[in-house]
């Protein structure tokens, strides 16, 4: 049988609920309020406690609460009972740990149920670990701790929370470490978001930068084609030869990546575990928002079949390049690149032979391009390339690359086995000031030029040279639609 605790300040509740207990076989013990109930629980550690929802003094709640605060009586399950049906009650009894929510007219019912209660219980800590009995704290300071670190917990769940509005995850990422290292000593701090387009965000001193980098993708088996942003500074702590460890980062059952926190040399305790958890918890929604933001502009801005700029953002890029180059007079070049004899793939093969295709040119571009460069899809097997502070040489030697890519490429197709193609590229270059019309223009008519000479070859033209057609054509505003594919 069981060693009940009741804890009620009604006499007449405690001999009933006592009596009722007794003649199951159950031993008994009883206190007036909350602050010796507490007491006598860290003292006697008995099997189950029952306890009035409100009292003078220390509520059934708190009782609840800090009984599952110390290690001691971390185990003893809580009964909470209540003579009202109250939902904001219920609810509060449930989130401070009780087992169950019992009203005060349905005493019966609690004791058929304590063999269940107890079935359930988590085990007793074994011998040689918690202490038991009383700490030399009061009652009251051991819920004034509670209190504070409640209310710690609360401020650190809100600042997660106020990520929310980051709108991209780098911008996330640097208010999540600006959190963490205020509050906790680490030598490295790494995000891991599940889609796999998504970069892998890393915080560490700058001493420890590839380090950092080698760990947390050996550990958490990430590939090397994964982008990384870096942020390196001395808030993180430098040395120490402690573990990662991860926490998941969960969102309606589903996970969106992971937090990762490499330790000092001294380790995290059980505070800094615990707040690391709850921070990792929180995470997730502002993380699924951001993810939400970032999706809606990545479809807004790139082509859905190559994953490459599409024609709407490639213009804004540009734009925002001519400005640039305005300003410092840096010199711009474009390559207009068309896939020879497409049609040919799509009517013989099929056009997922052909979406394959395109698929794999815009993964040899982006292999070839720079990171300053902006490639995009323009439309259908067309492809342009902007190449910034590049002019006409640099630009040849970069189109030949392009061309020469493609020609060695072998891409494997739905149904069709592997394909190989070859591609017609146009250059245009150009000093500043520069219109993006011109450019545009110029580059159409020496891929044209390209096609024409018998395909799989560069051809280049500037608009200096060629002002007629920049008066008279604009820029093509659909896929070429030139006879010669």
């Amino acid at each position: 049988m069981a060693r009940v605790l009741i804890v009620d300040d009604s006499p007449s509740i405690r001999t009933l609920l006592a009596e009722r207990l007794r003649s199951h076989g159950h031993e008994v013990d009883e206190c007036v309020d909350g602050d010796s109930g507490a007491e006598r629980a860290l003292v006697g550690l008995p099997d189950i406690v029952v306890t009035d929802l409100v009292m003078k003094g220390i509520s059934g709640v708190q009782l609840c609460r800090l009984l599952h605060n110390e290690p001691a009586t971390a185990h003893i399950p809580v009964v909470l009972l209540t003579g009202s049906g109250d939902k904001r009650s219920r609810f509060w009894a449930r989130s401070a740990g009780a087992v169950a929510y019992v009203g005060k007219d349905k005493l019966d019912d609690l004791v058929g149920r304590i063999p269940e209660i107890l079935a359930s219980a988590p085990a007793r800590p074994a011998p040689g670990g918690p202490e038991r009995g009383p700490s030399r704290r009061s009652t009251y300071e051991r819920i004034s701790s509670i209190l504070d670190a409640a209310l710690f917990e609360s401020v650190i769940a809100g600042e997660v929370r106020a990520l929310t509005g980051s709108g991209d995850l780098t911008k996330l990422f640097d208010g999540l470490i600006t959190l963490l290292s205020d509050v906790l000593s680490y030598r490295w701090a790494a995000v891991i978001p599940a889609p796999a387009y998504a970069p892998l965000l890393v915080h560490a001193h700058p001493s420890e930068r590839d380090r950092a980098h080698e760990v947390v993708r050996s550990e958490l088996s990430i590939t090397g084609e994964r982008a990384a942003h870096f942020v390196l500074d001395e808030r993180a702590v430098p040395g120490g030869e402690a573990a990662l460890r991860t926490w998941p980062i969960v969102f309606g059952g589903a996970s969106l990546g992971h937090l990762a926190i490499a330790p000092t040399i001294r380790g995290f305790g059980r505070d800094e575990q615990r707040m690391v958890t709850l921070v990792a918890s929180e995470l997730a929604g502002p993380l699924q928002m951001t993810a939400l933001y970032e999706d809606t502009r990545r479809l807004a801005t790139v082509d859905g079949l190559t994953g490459l700029l599409n024609r709407r953002a490639f213009l804004d890029a540009i734009e925002r390049e001519r400005a640039r180059s305005d300003r410092n007079r840096w010199p711009l070049s474009l390559l207009l690149l068309d896939v020879d004899h497409f049609k040919r793939v799509n009517d013989t093969h099929g056009h997922a032979a052909g979406d394959a295709v395109l698929q794999g040119v815009a993964r040899v571009l982006n292999s070839i391009a720079r990171r300053s460069d902006f490639v995009a899809r323009w439309g259908g097997e067309e492809f342009v390339i902007a190449l910034p502070q590049t002019g006409e040489a640099g630009a040849r030697v970069a189109a030949e690359r392009a061309r020469r890519g493609i020609a060695d490429a072998s891409f494997p197709t739905p149904g069709a086995g592997i394909l190989r193609v070859t591609a017609s590229i146009g250059i245009s270059s150009a000093e500043c000031p520069w219109r993006t019309e011109t450019l545009l223009a110029v580059a159409d008519e020496a891929m044209y030029t390209a096609k024409s000479r018998g395909r799989n070859r560069v051809e280049c033209a500037s608009p200096q040279d060629s002002r007629e057609l920049a008066a008279m054509r604009p820029a093509p505003t659909t896929p070429s639609t030139s006879k010669i594919v």
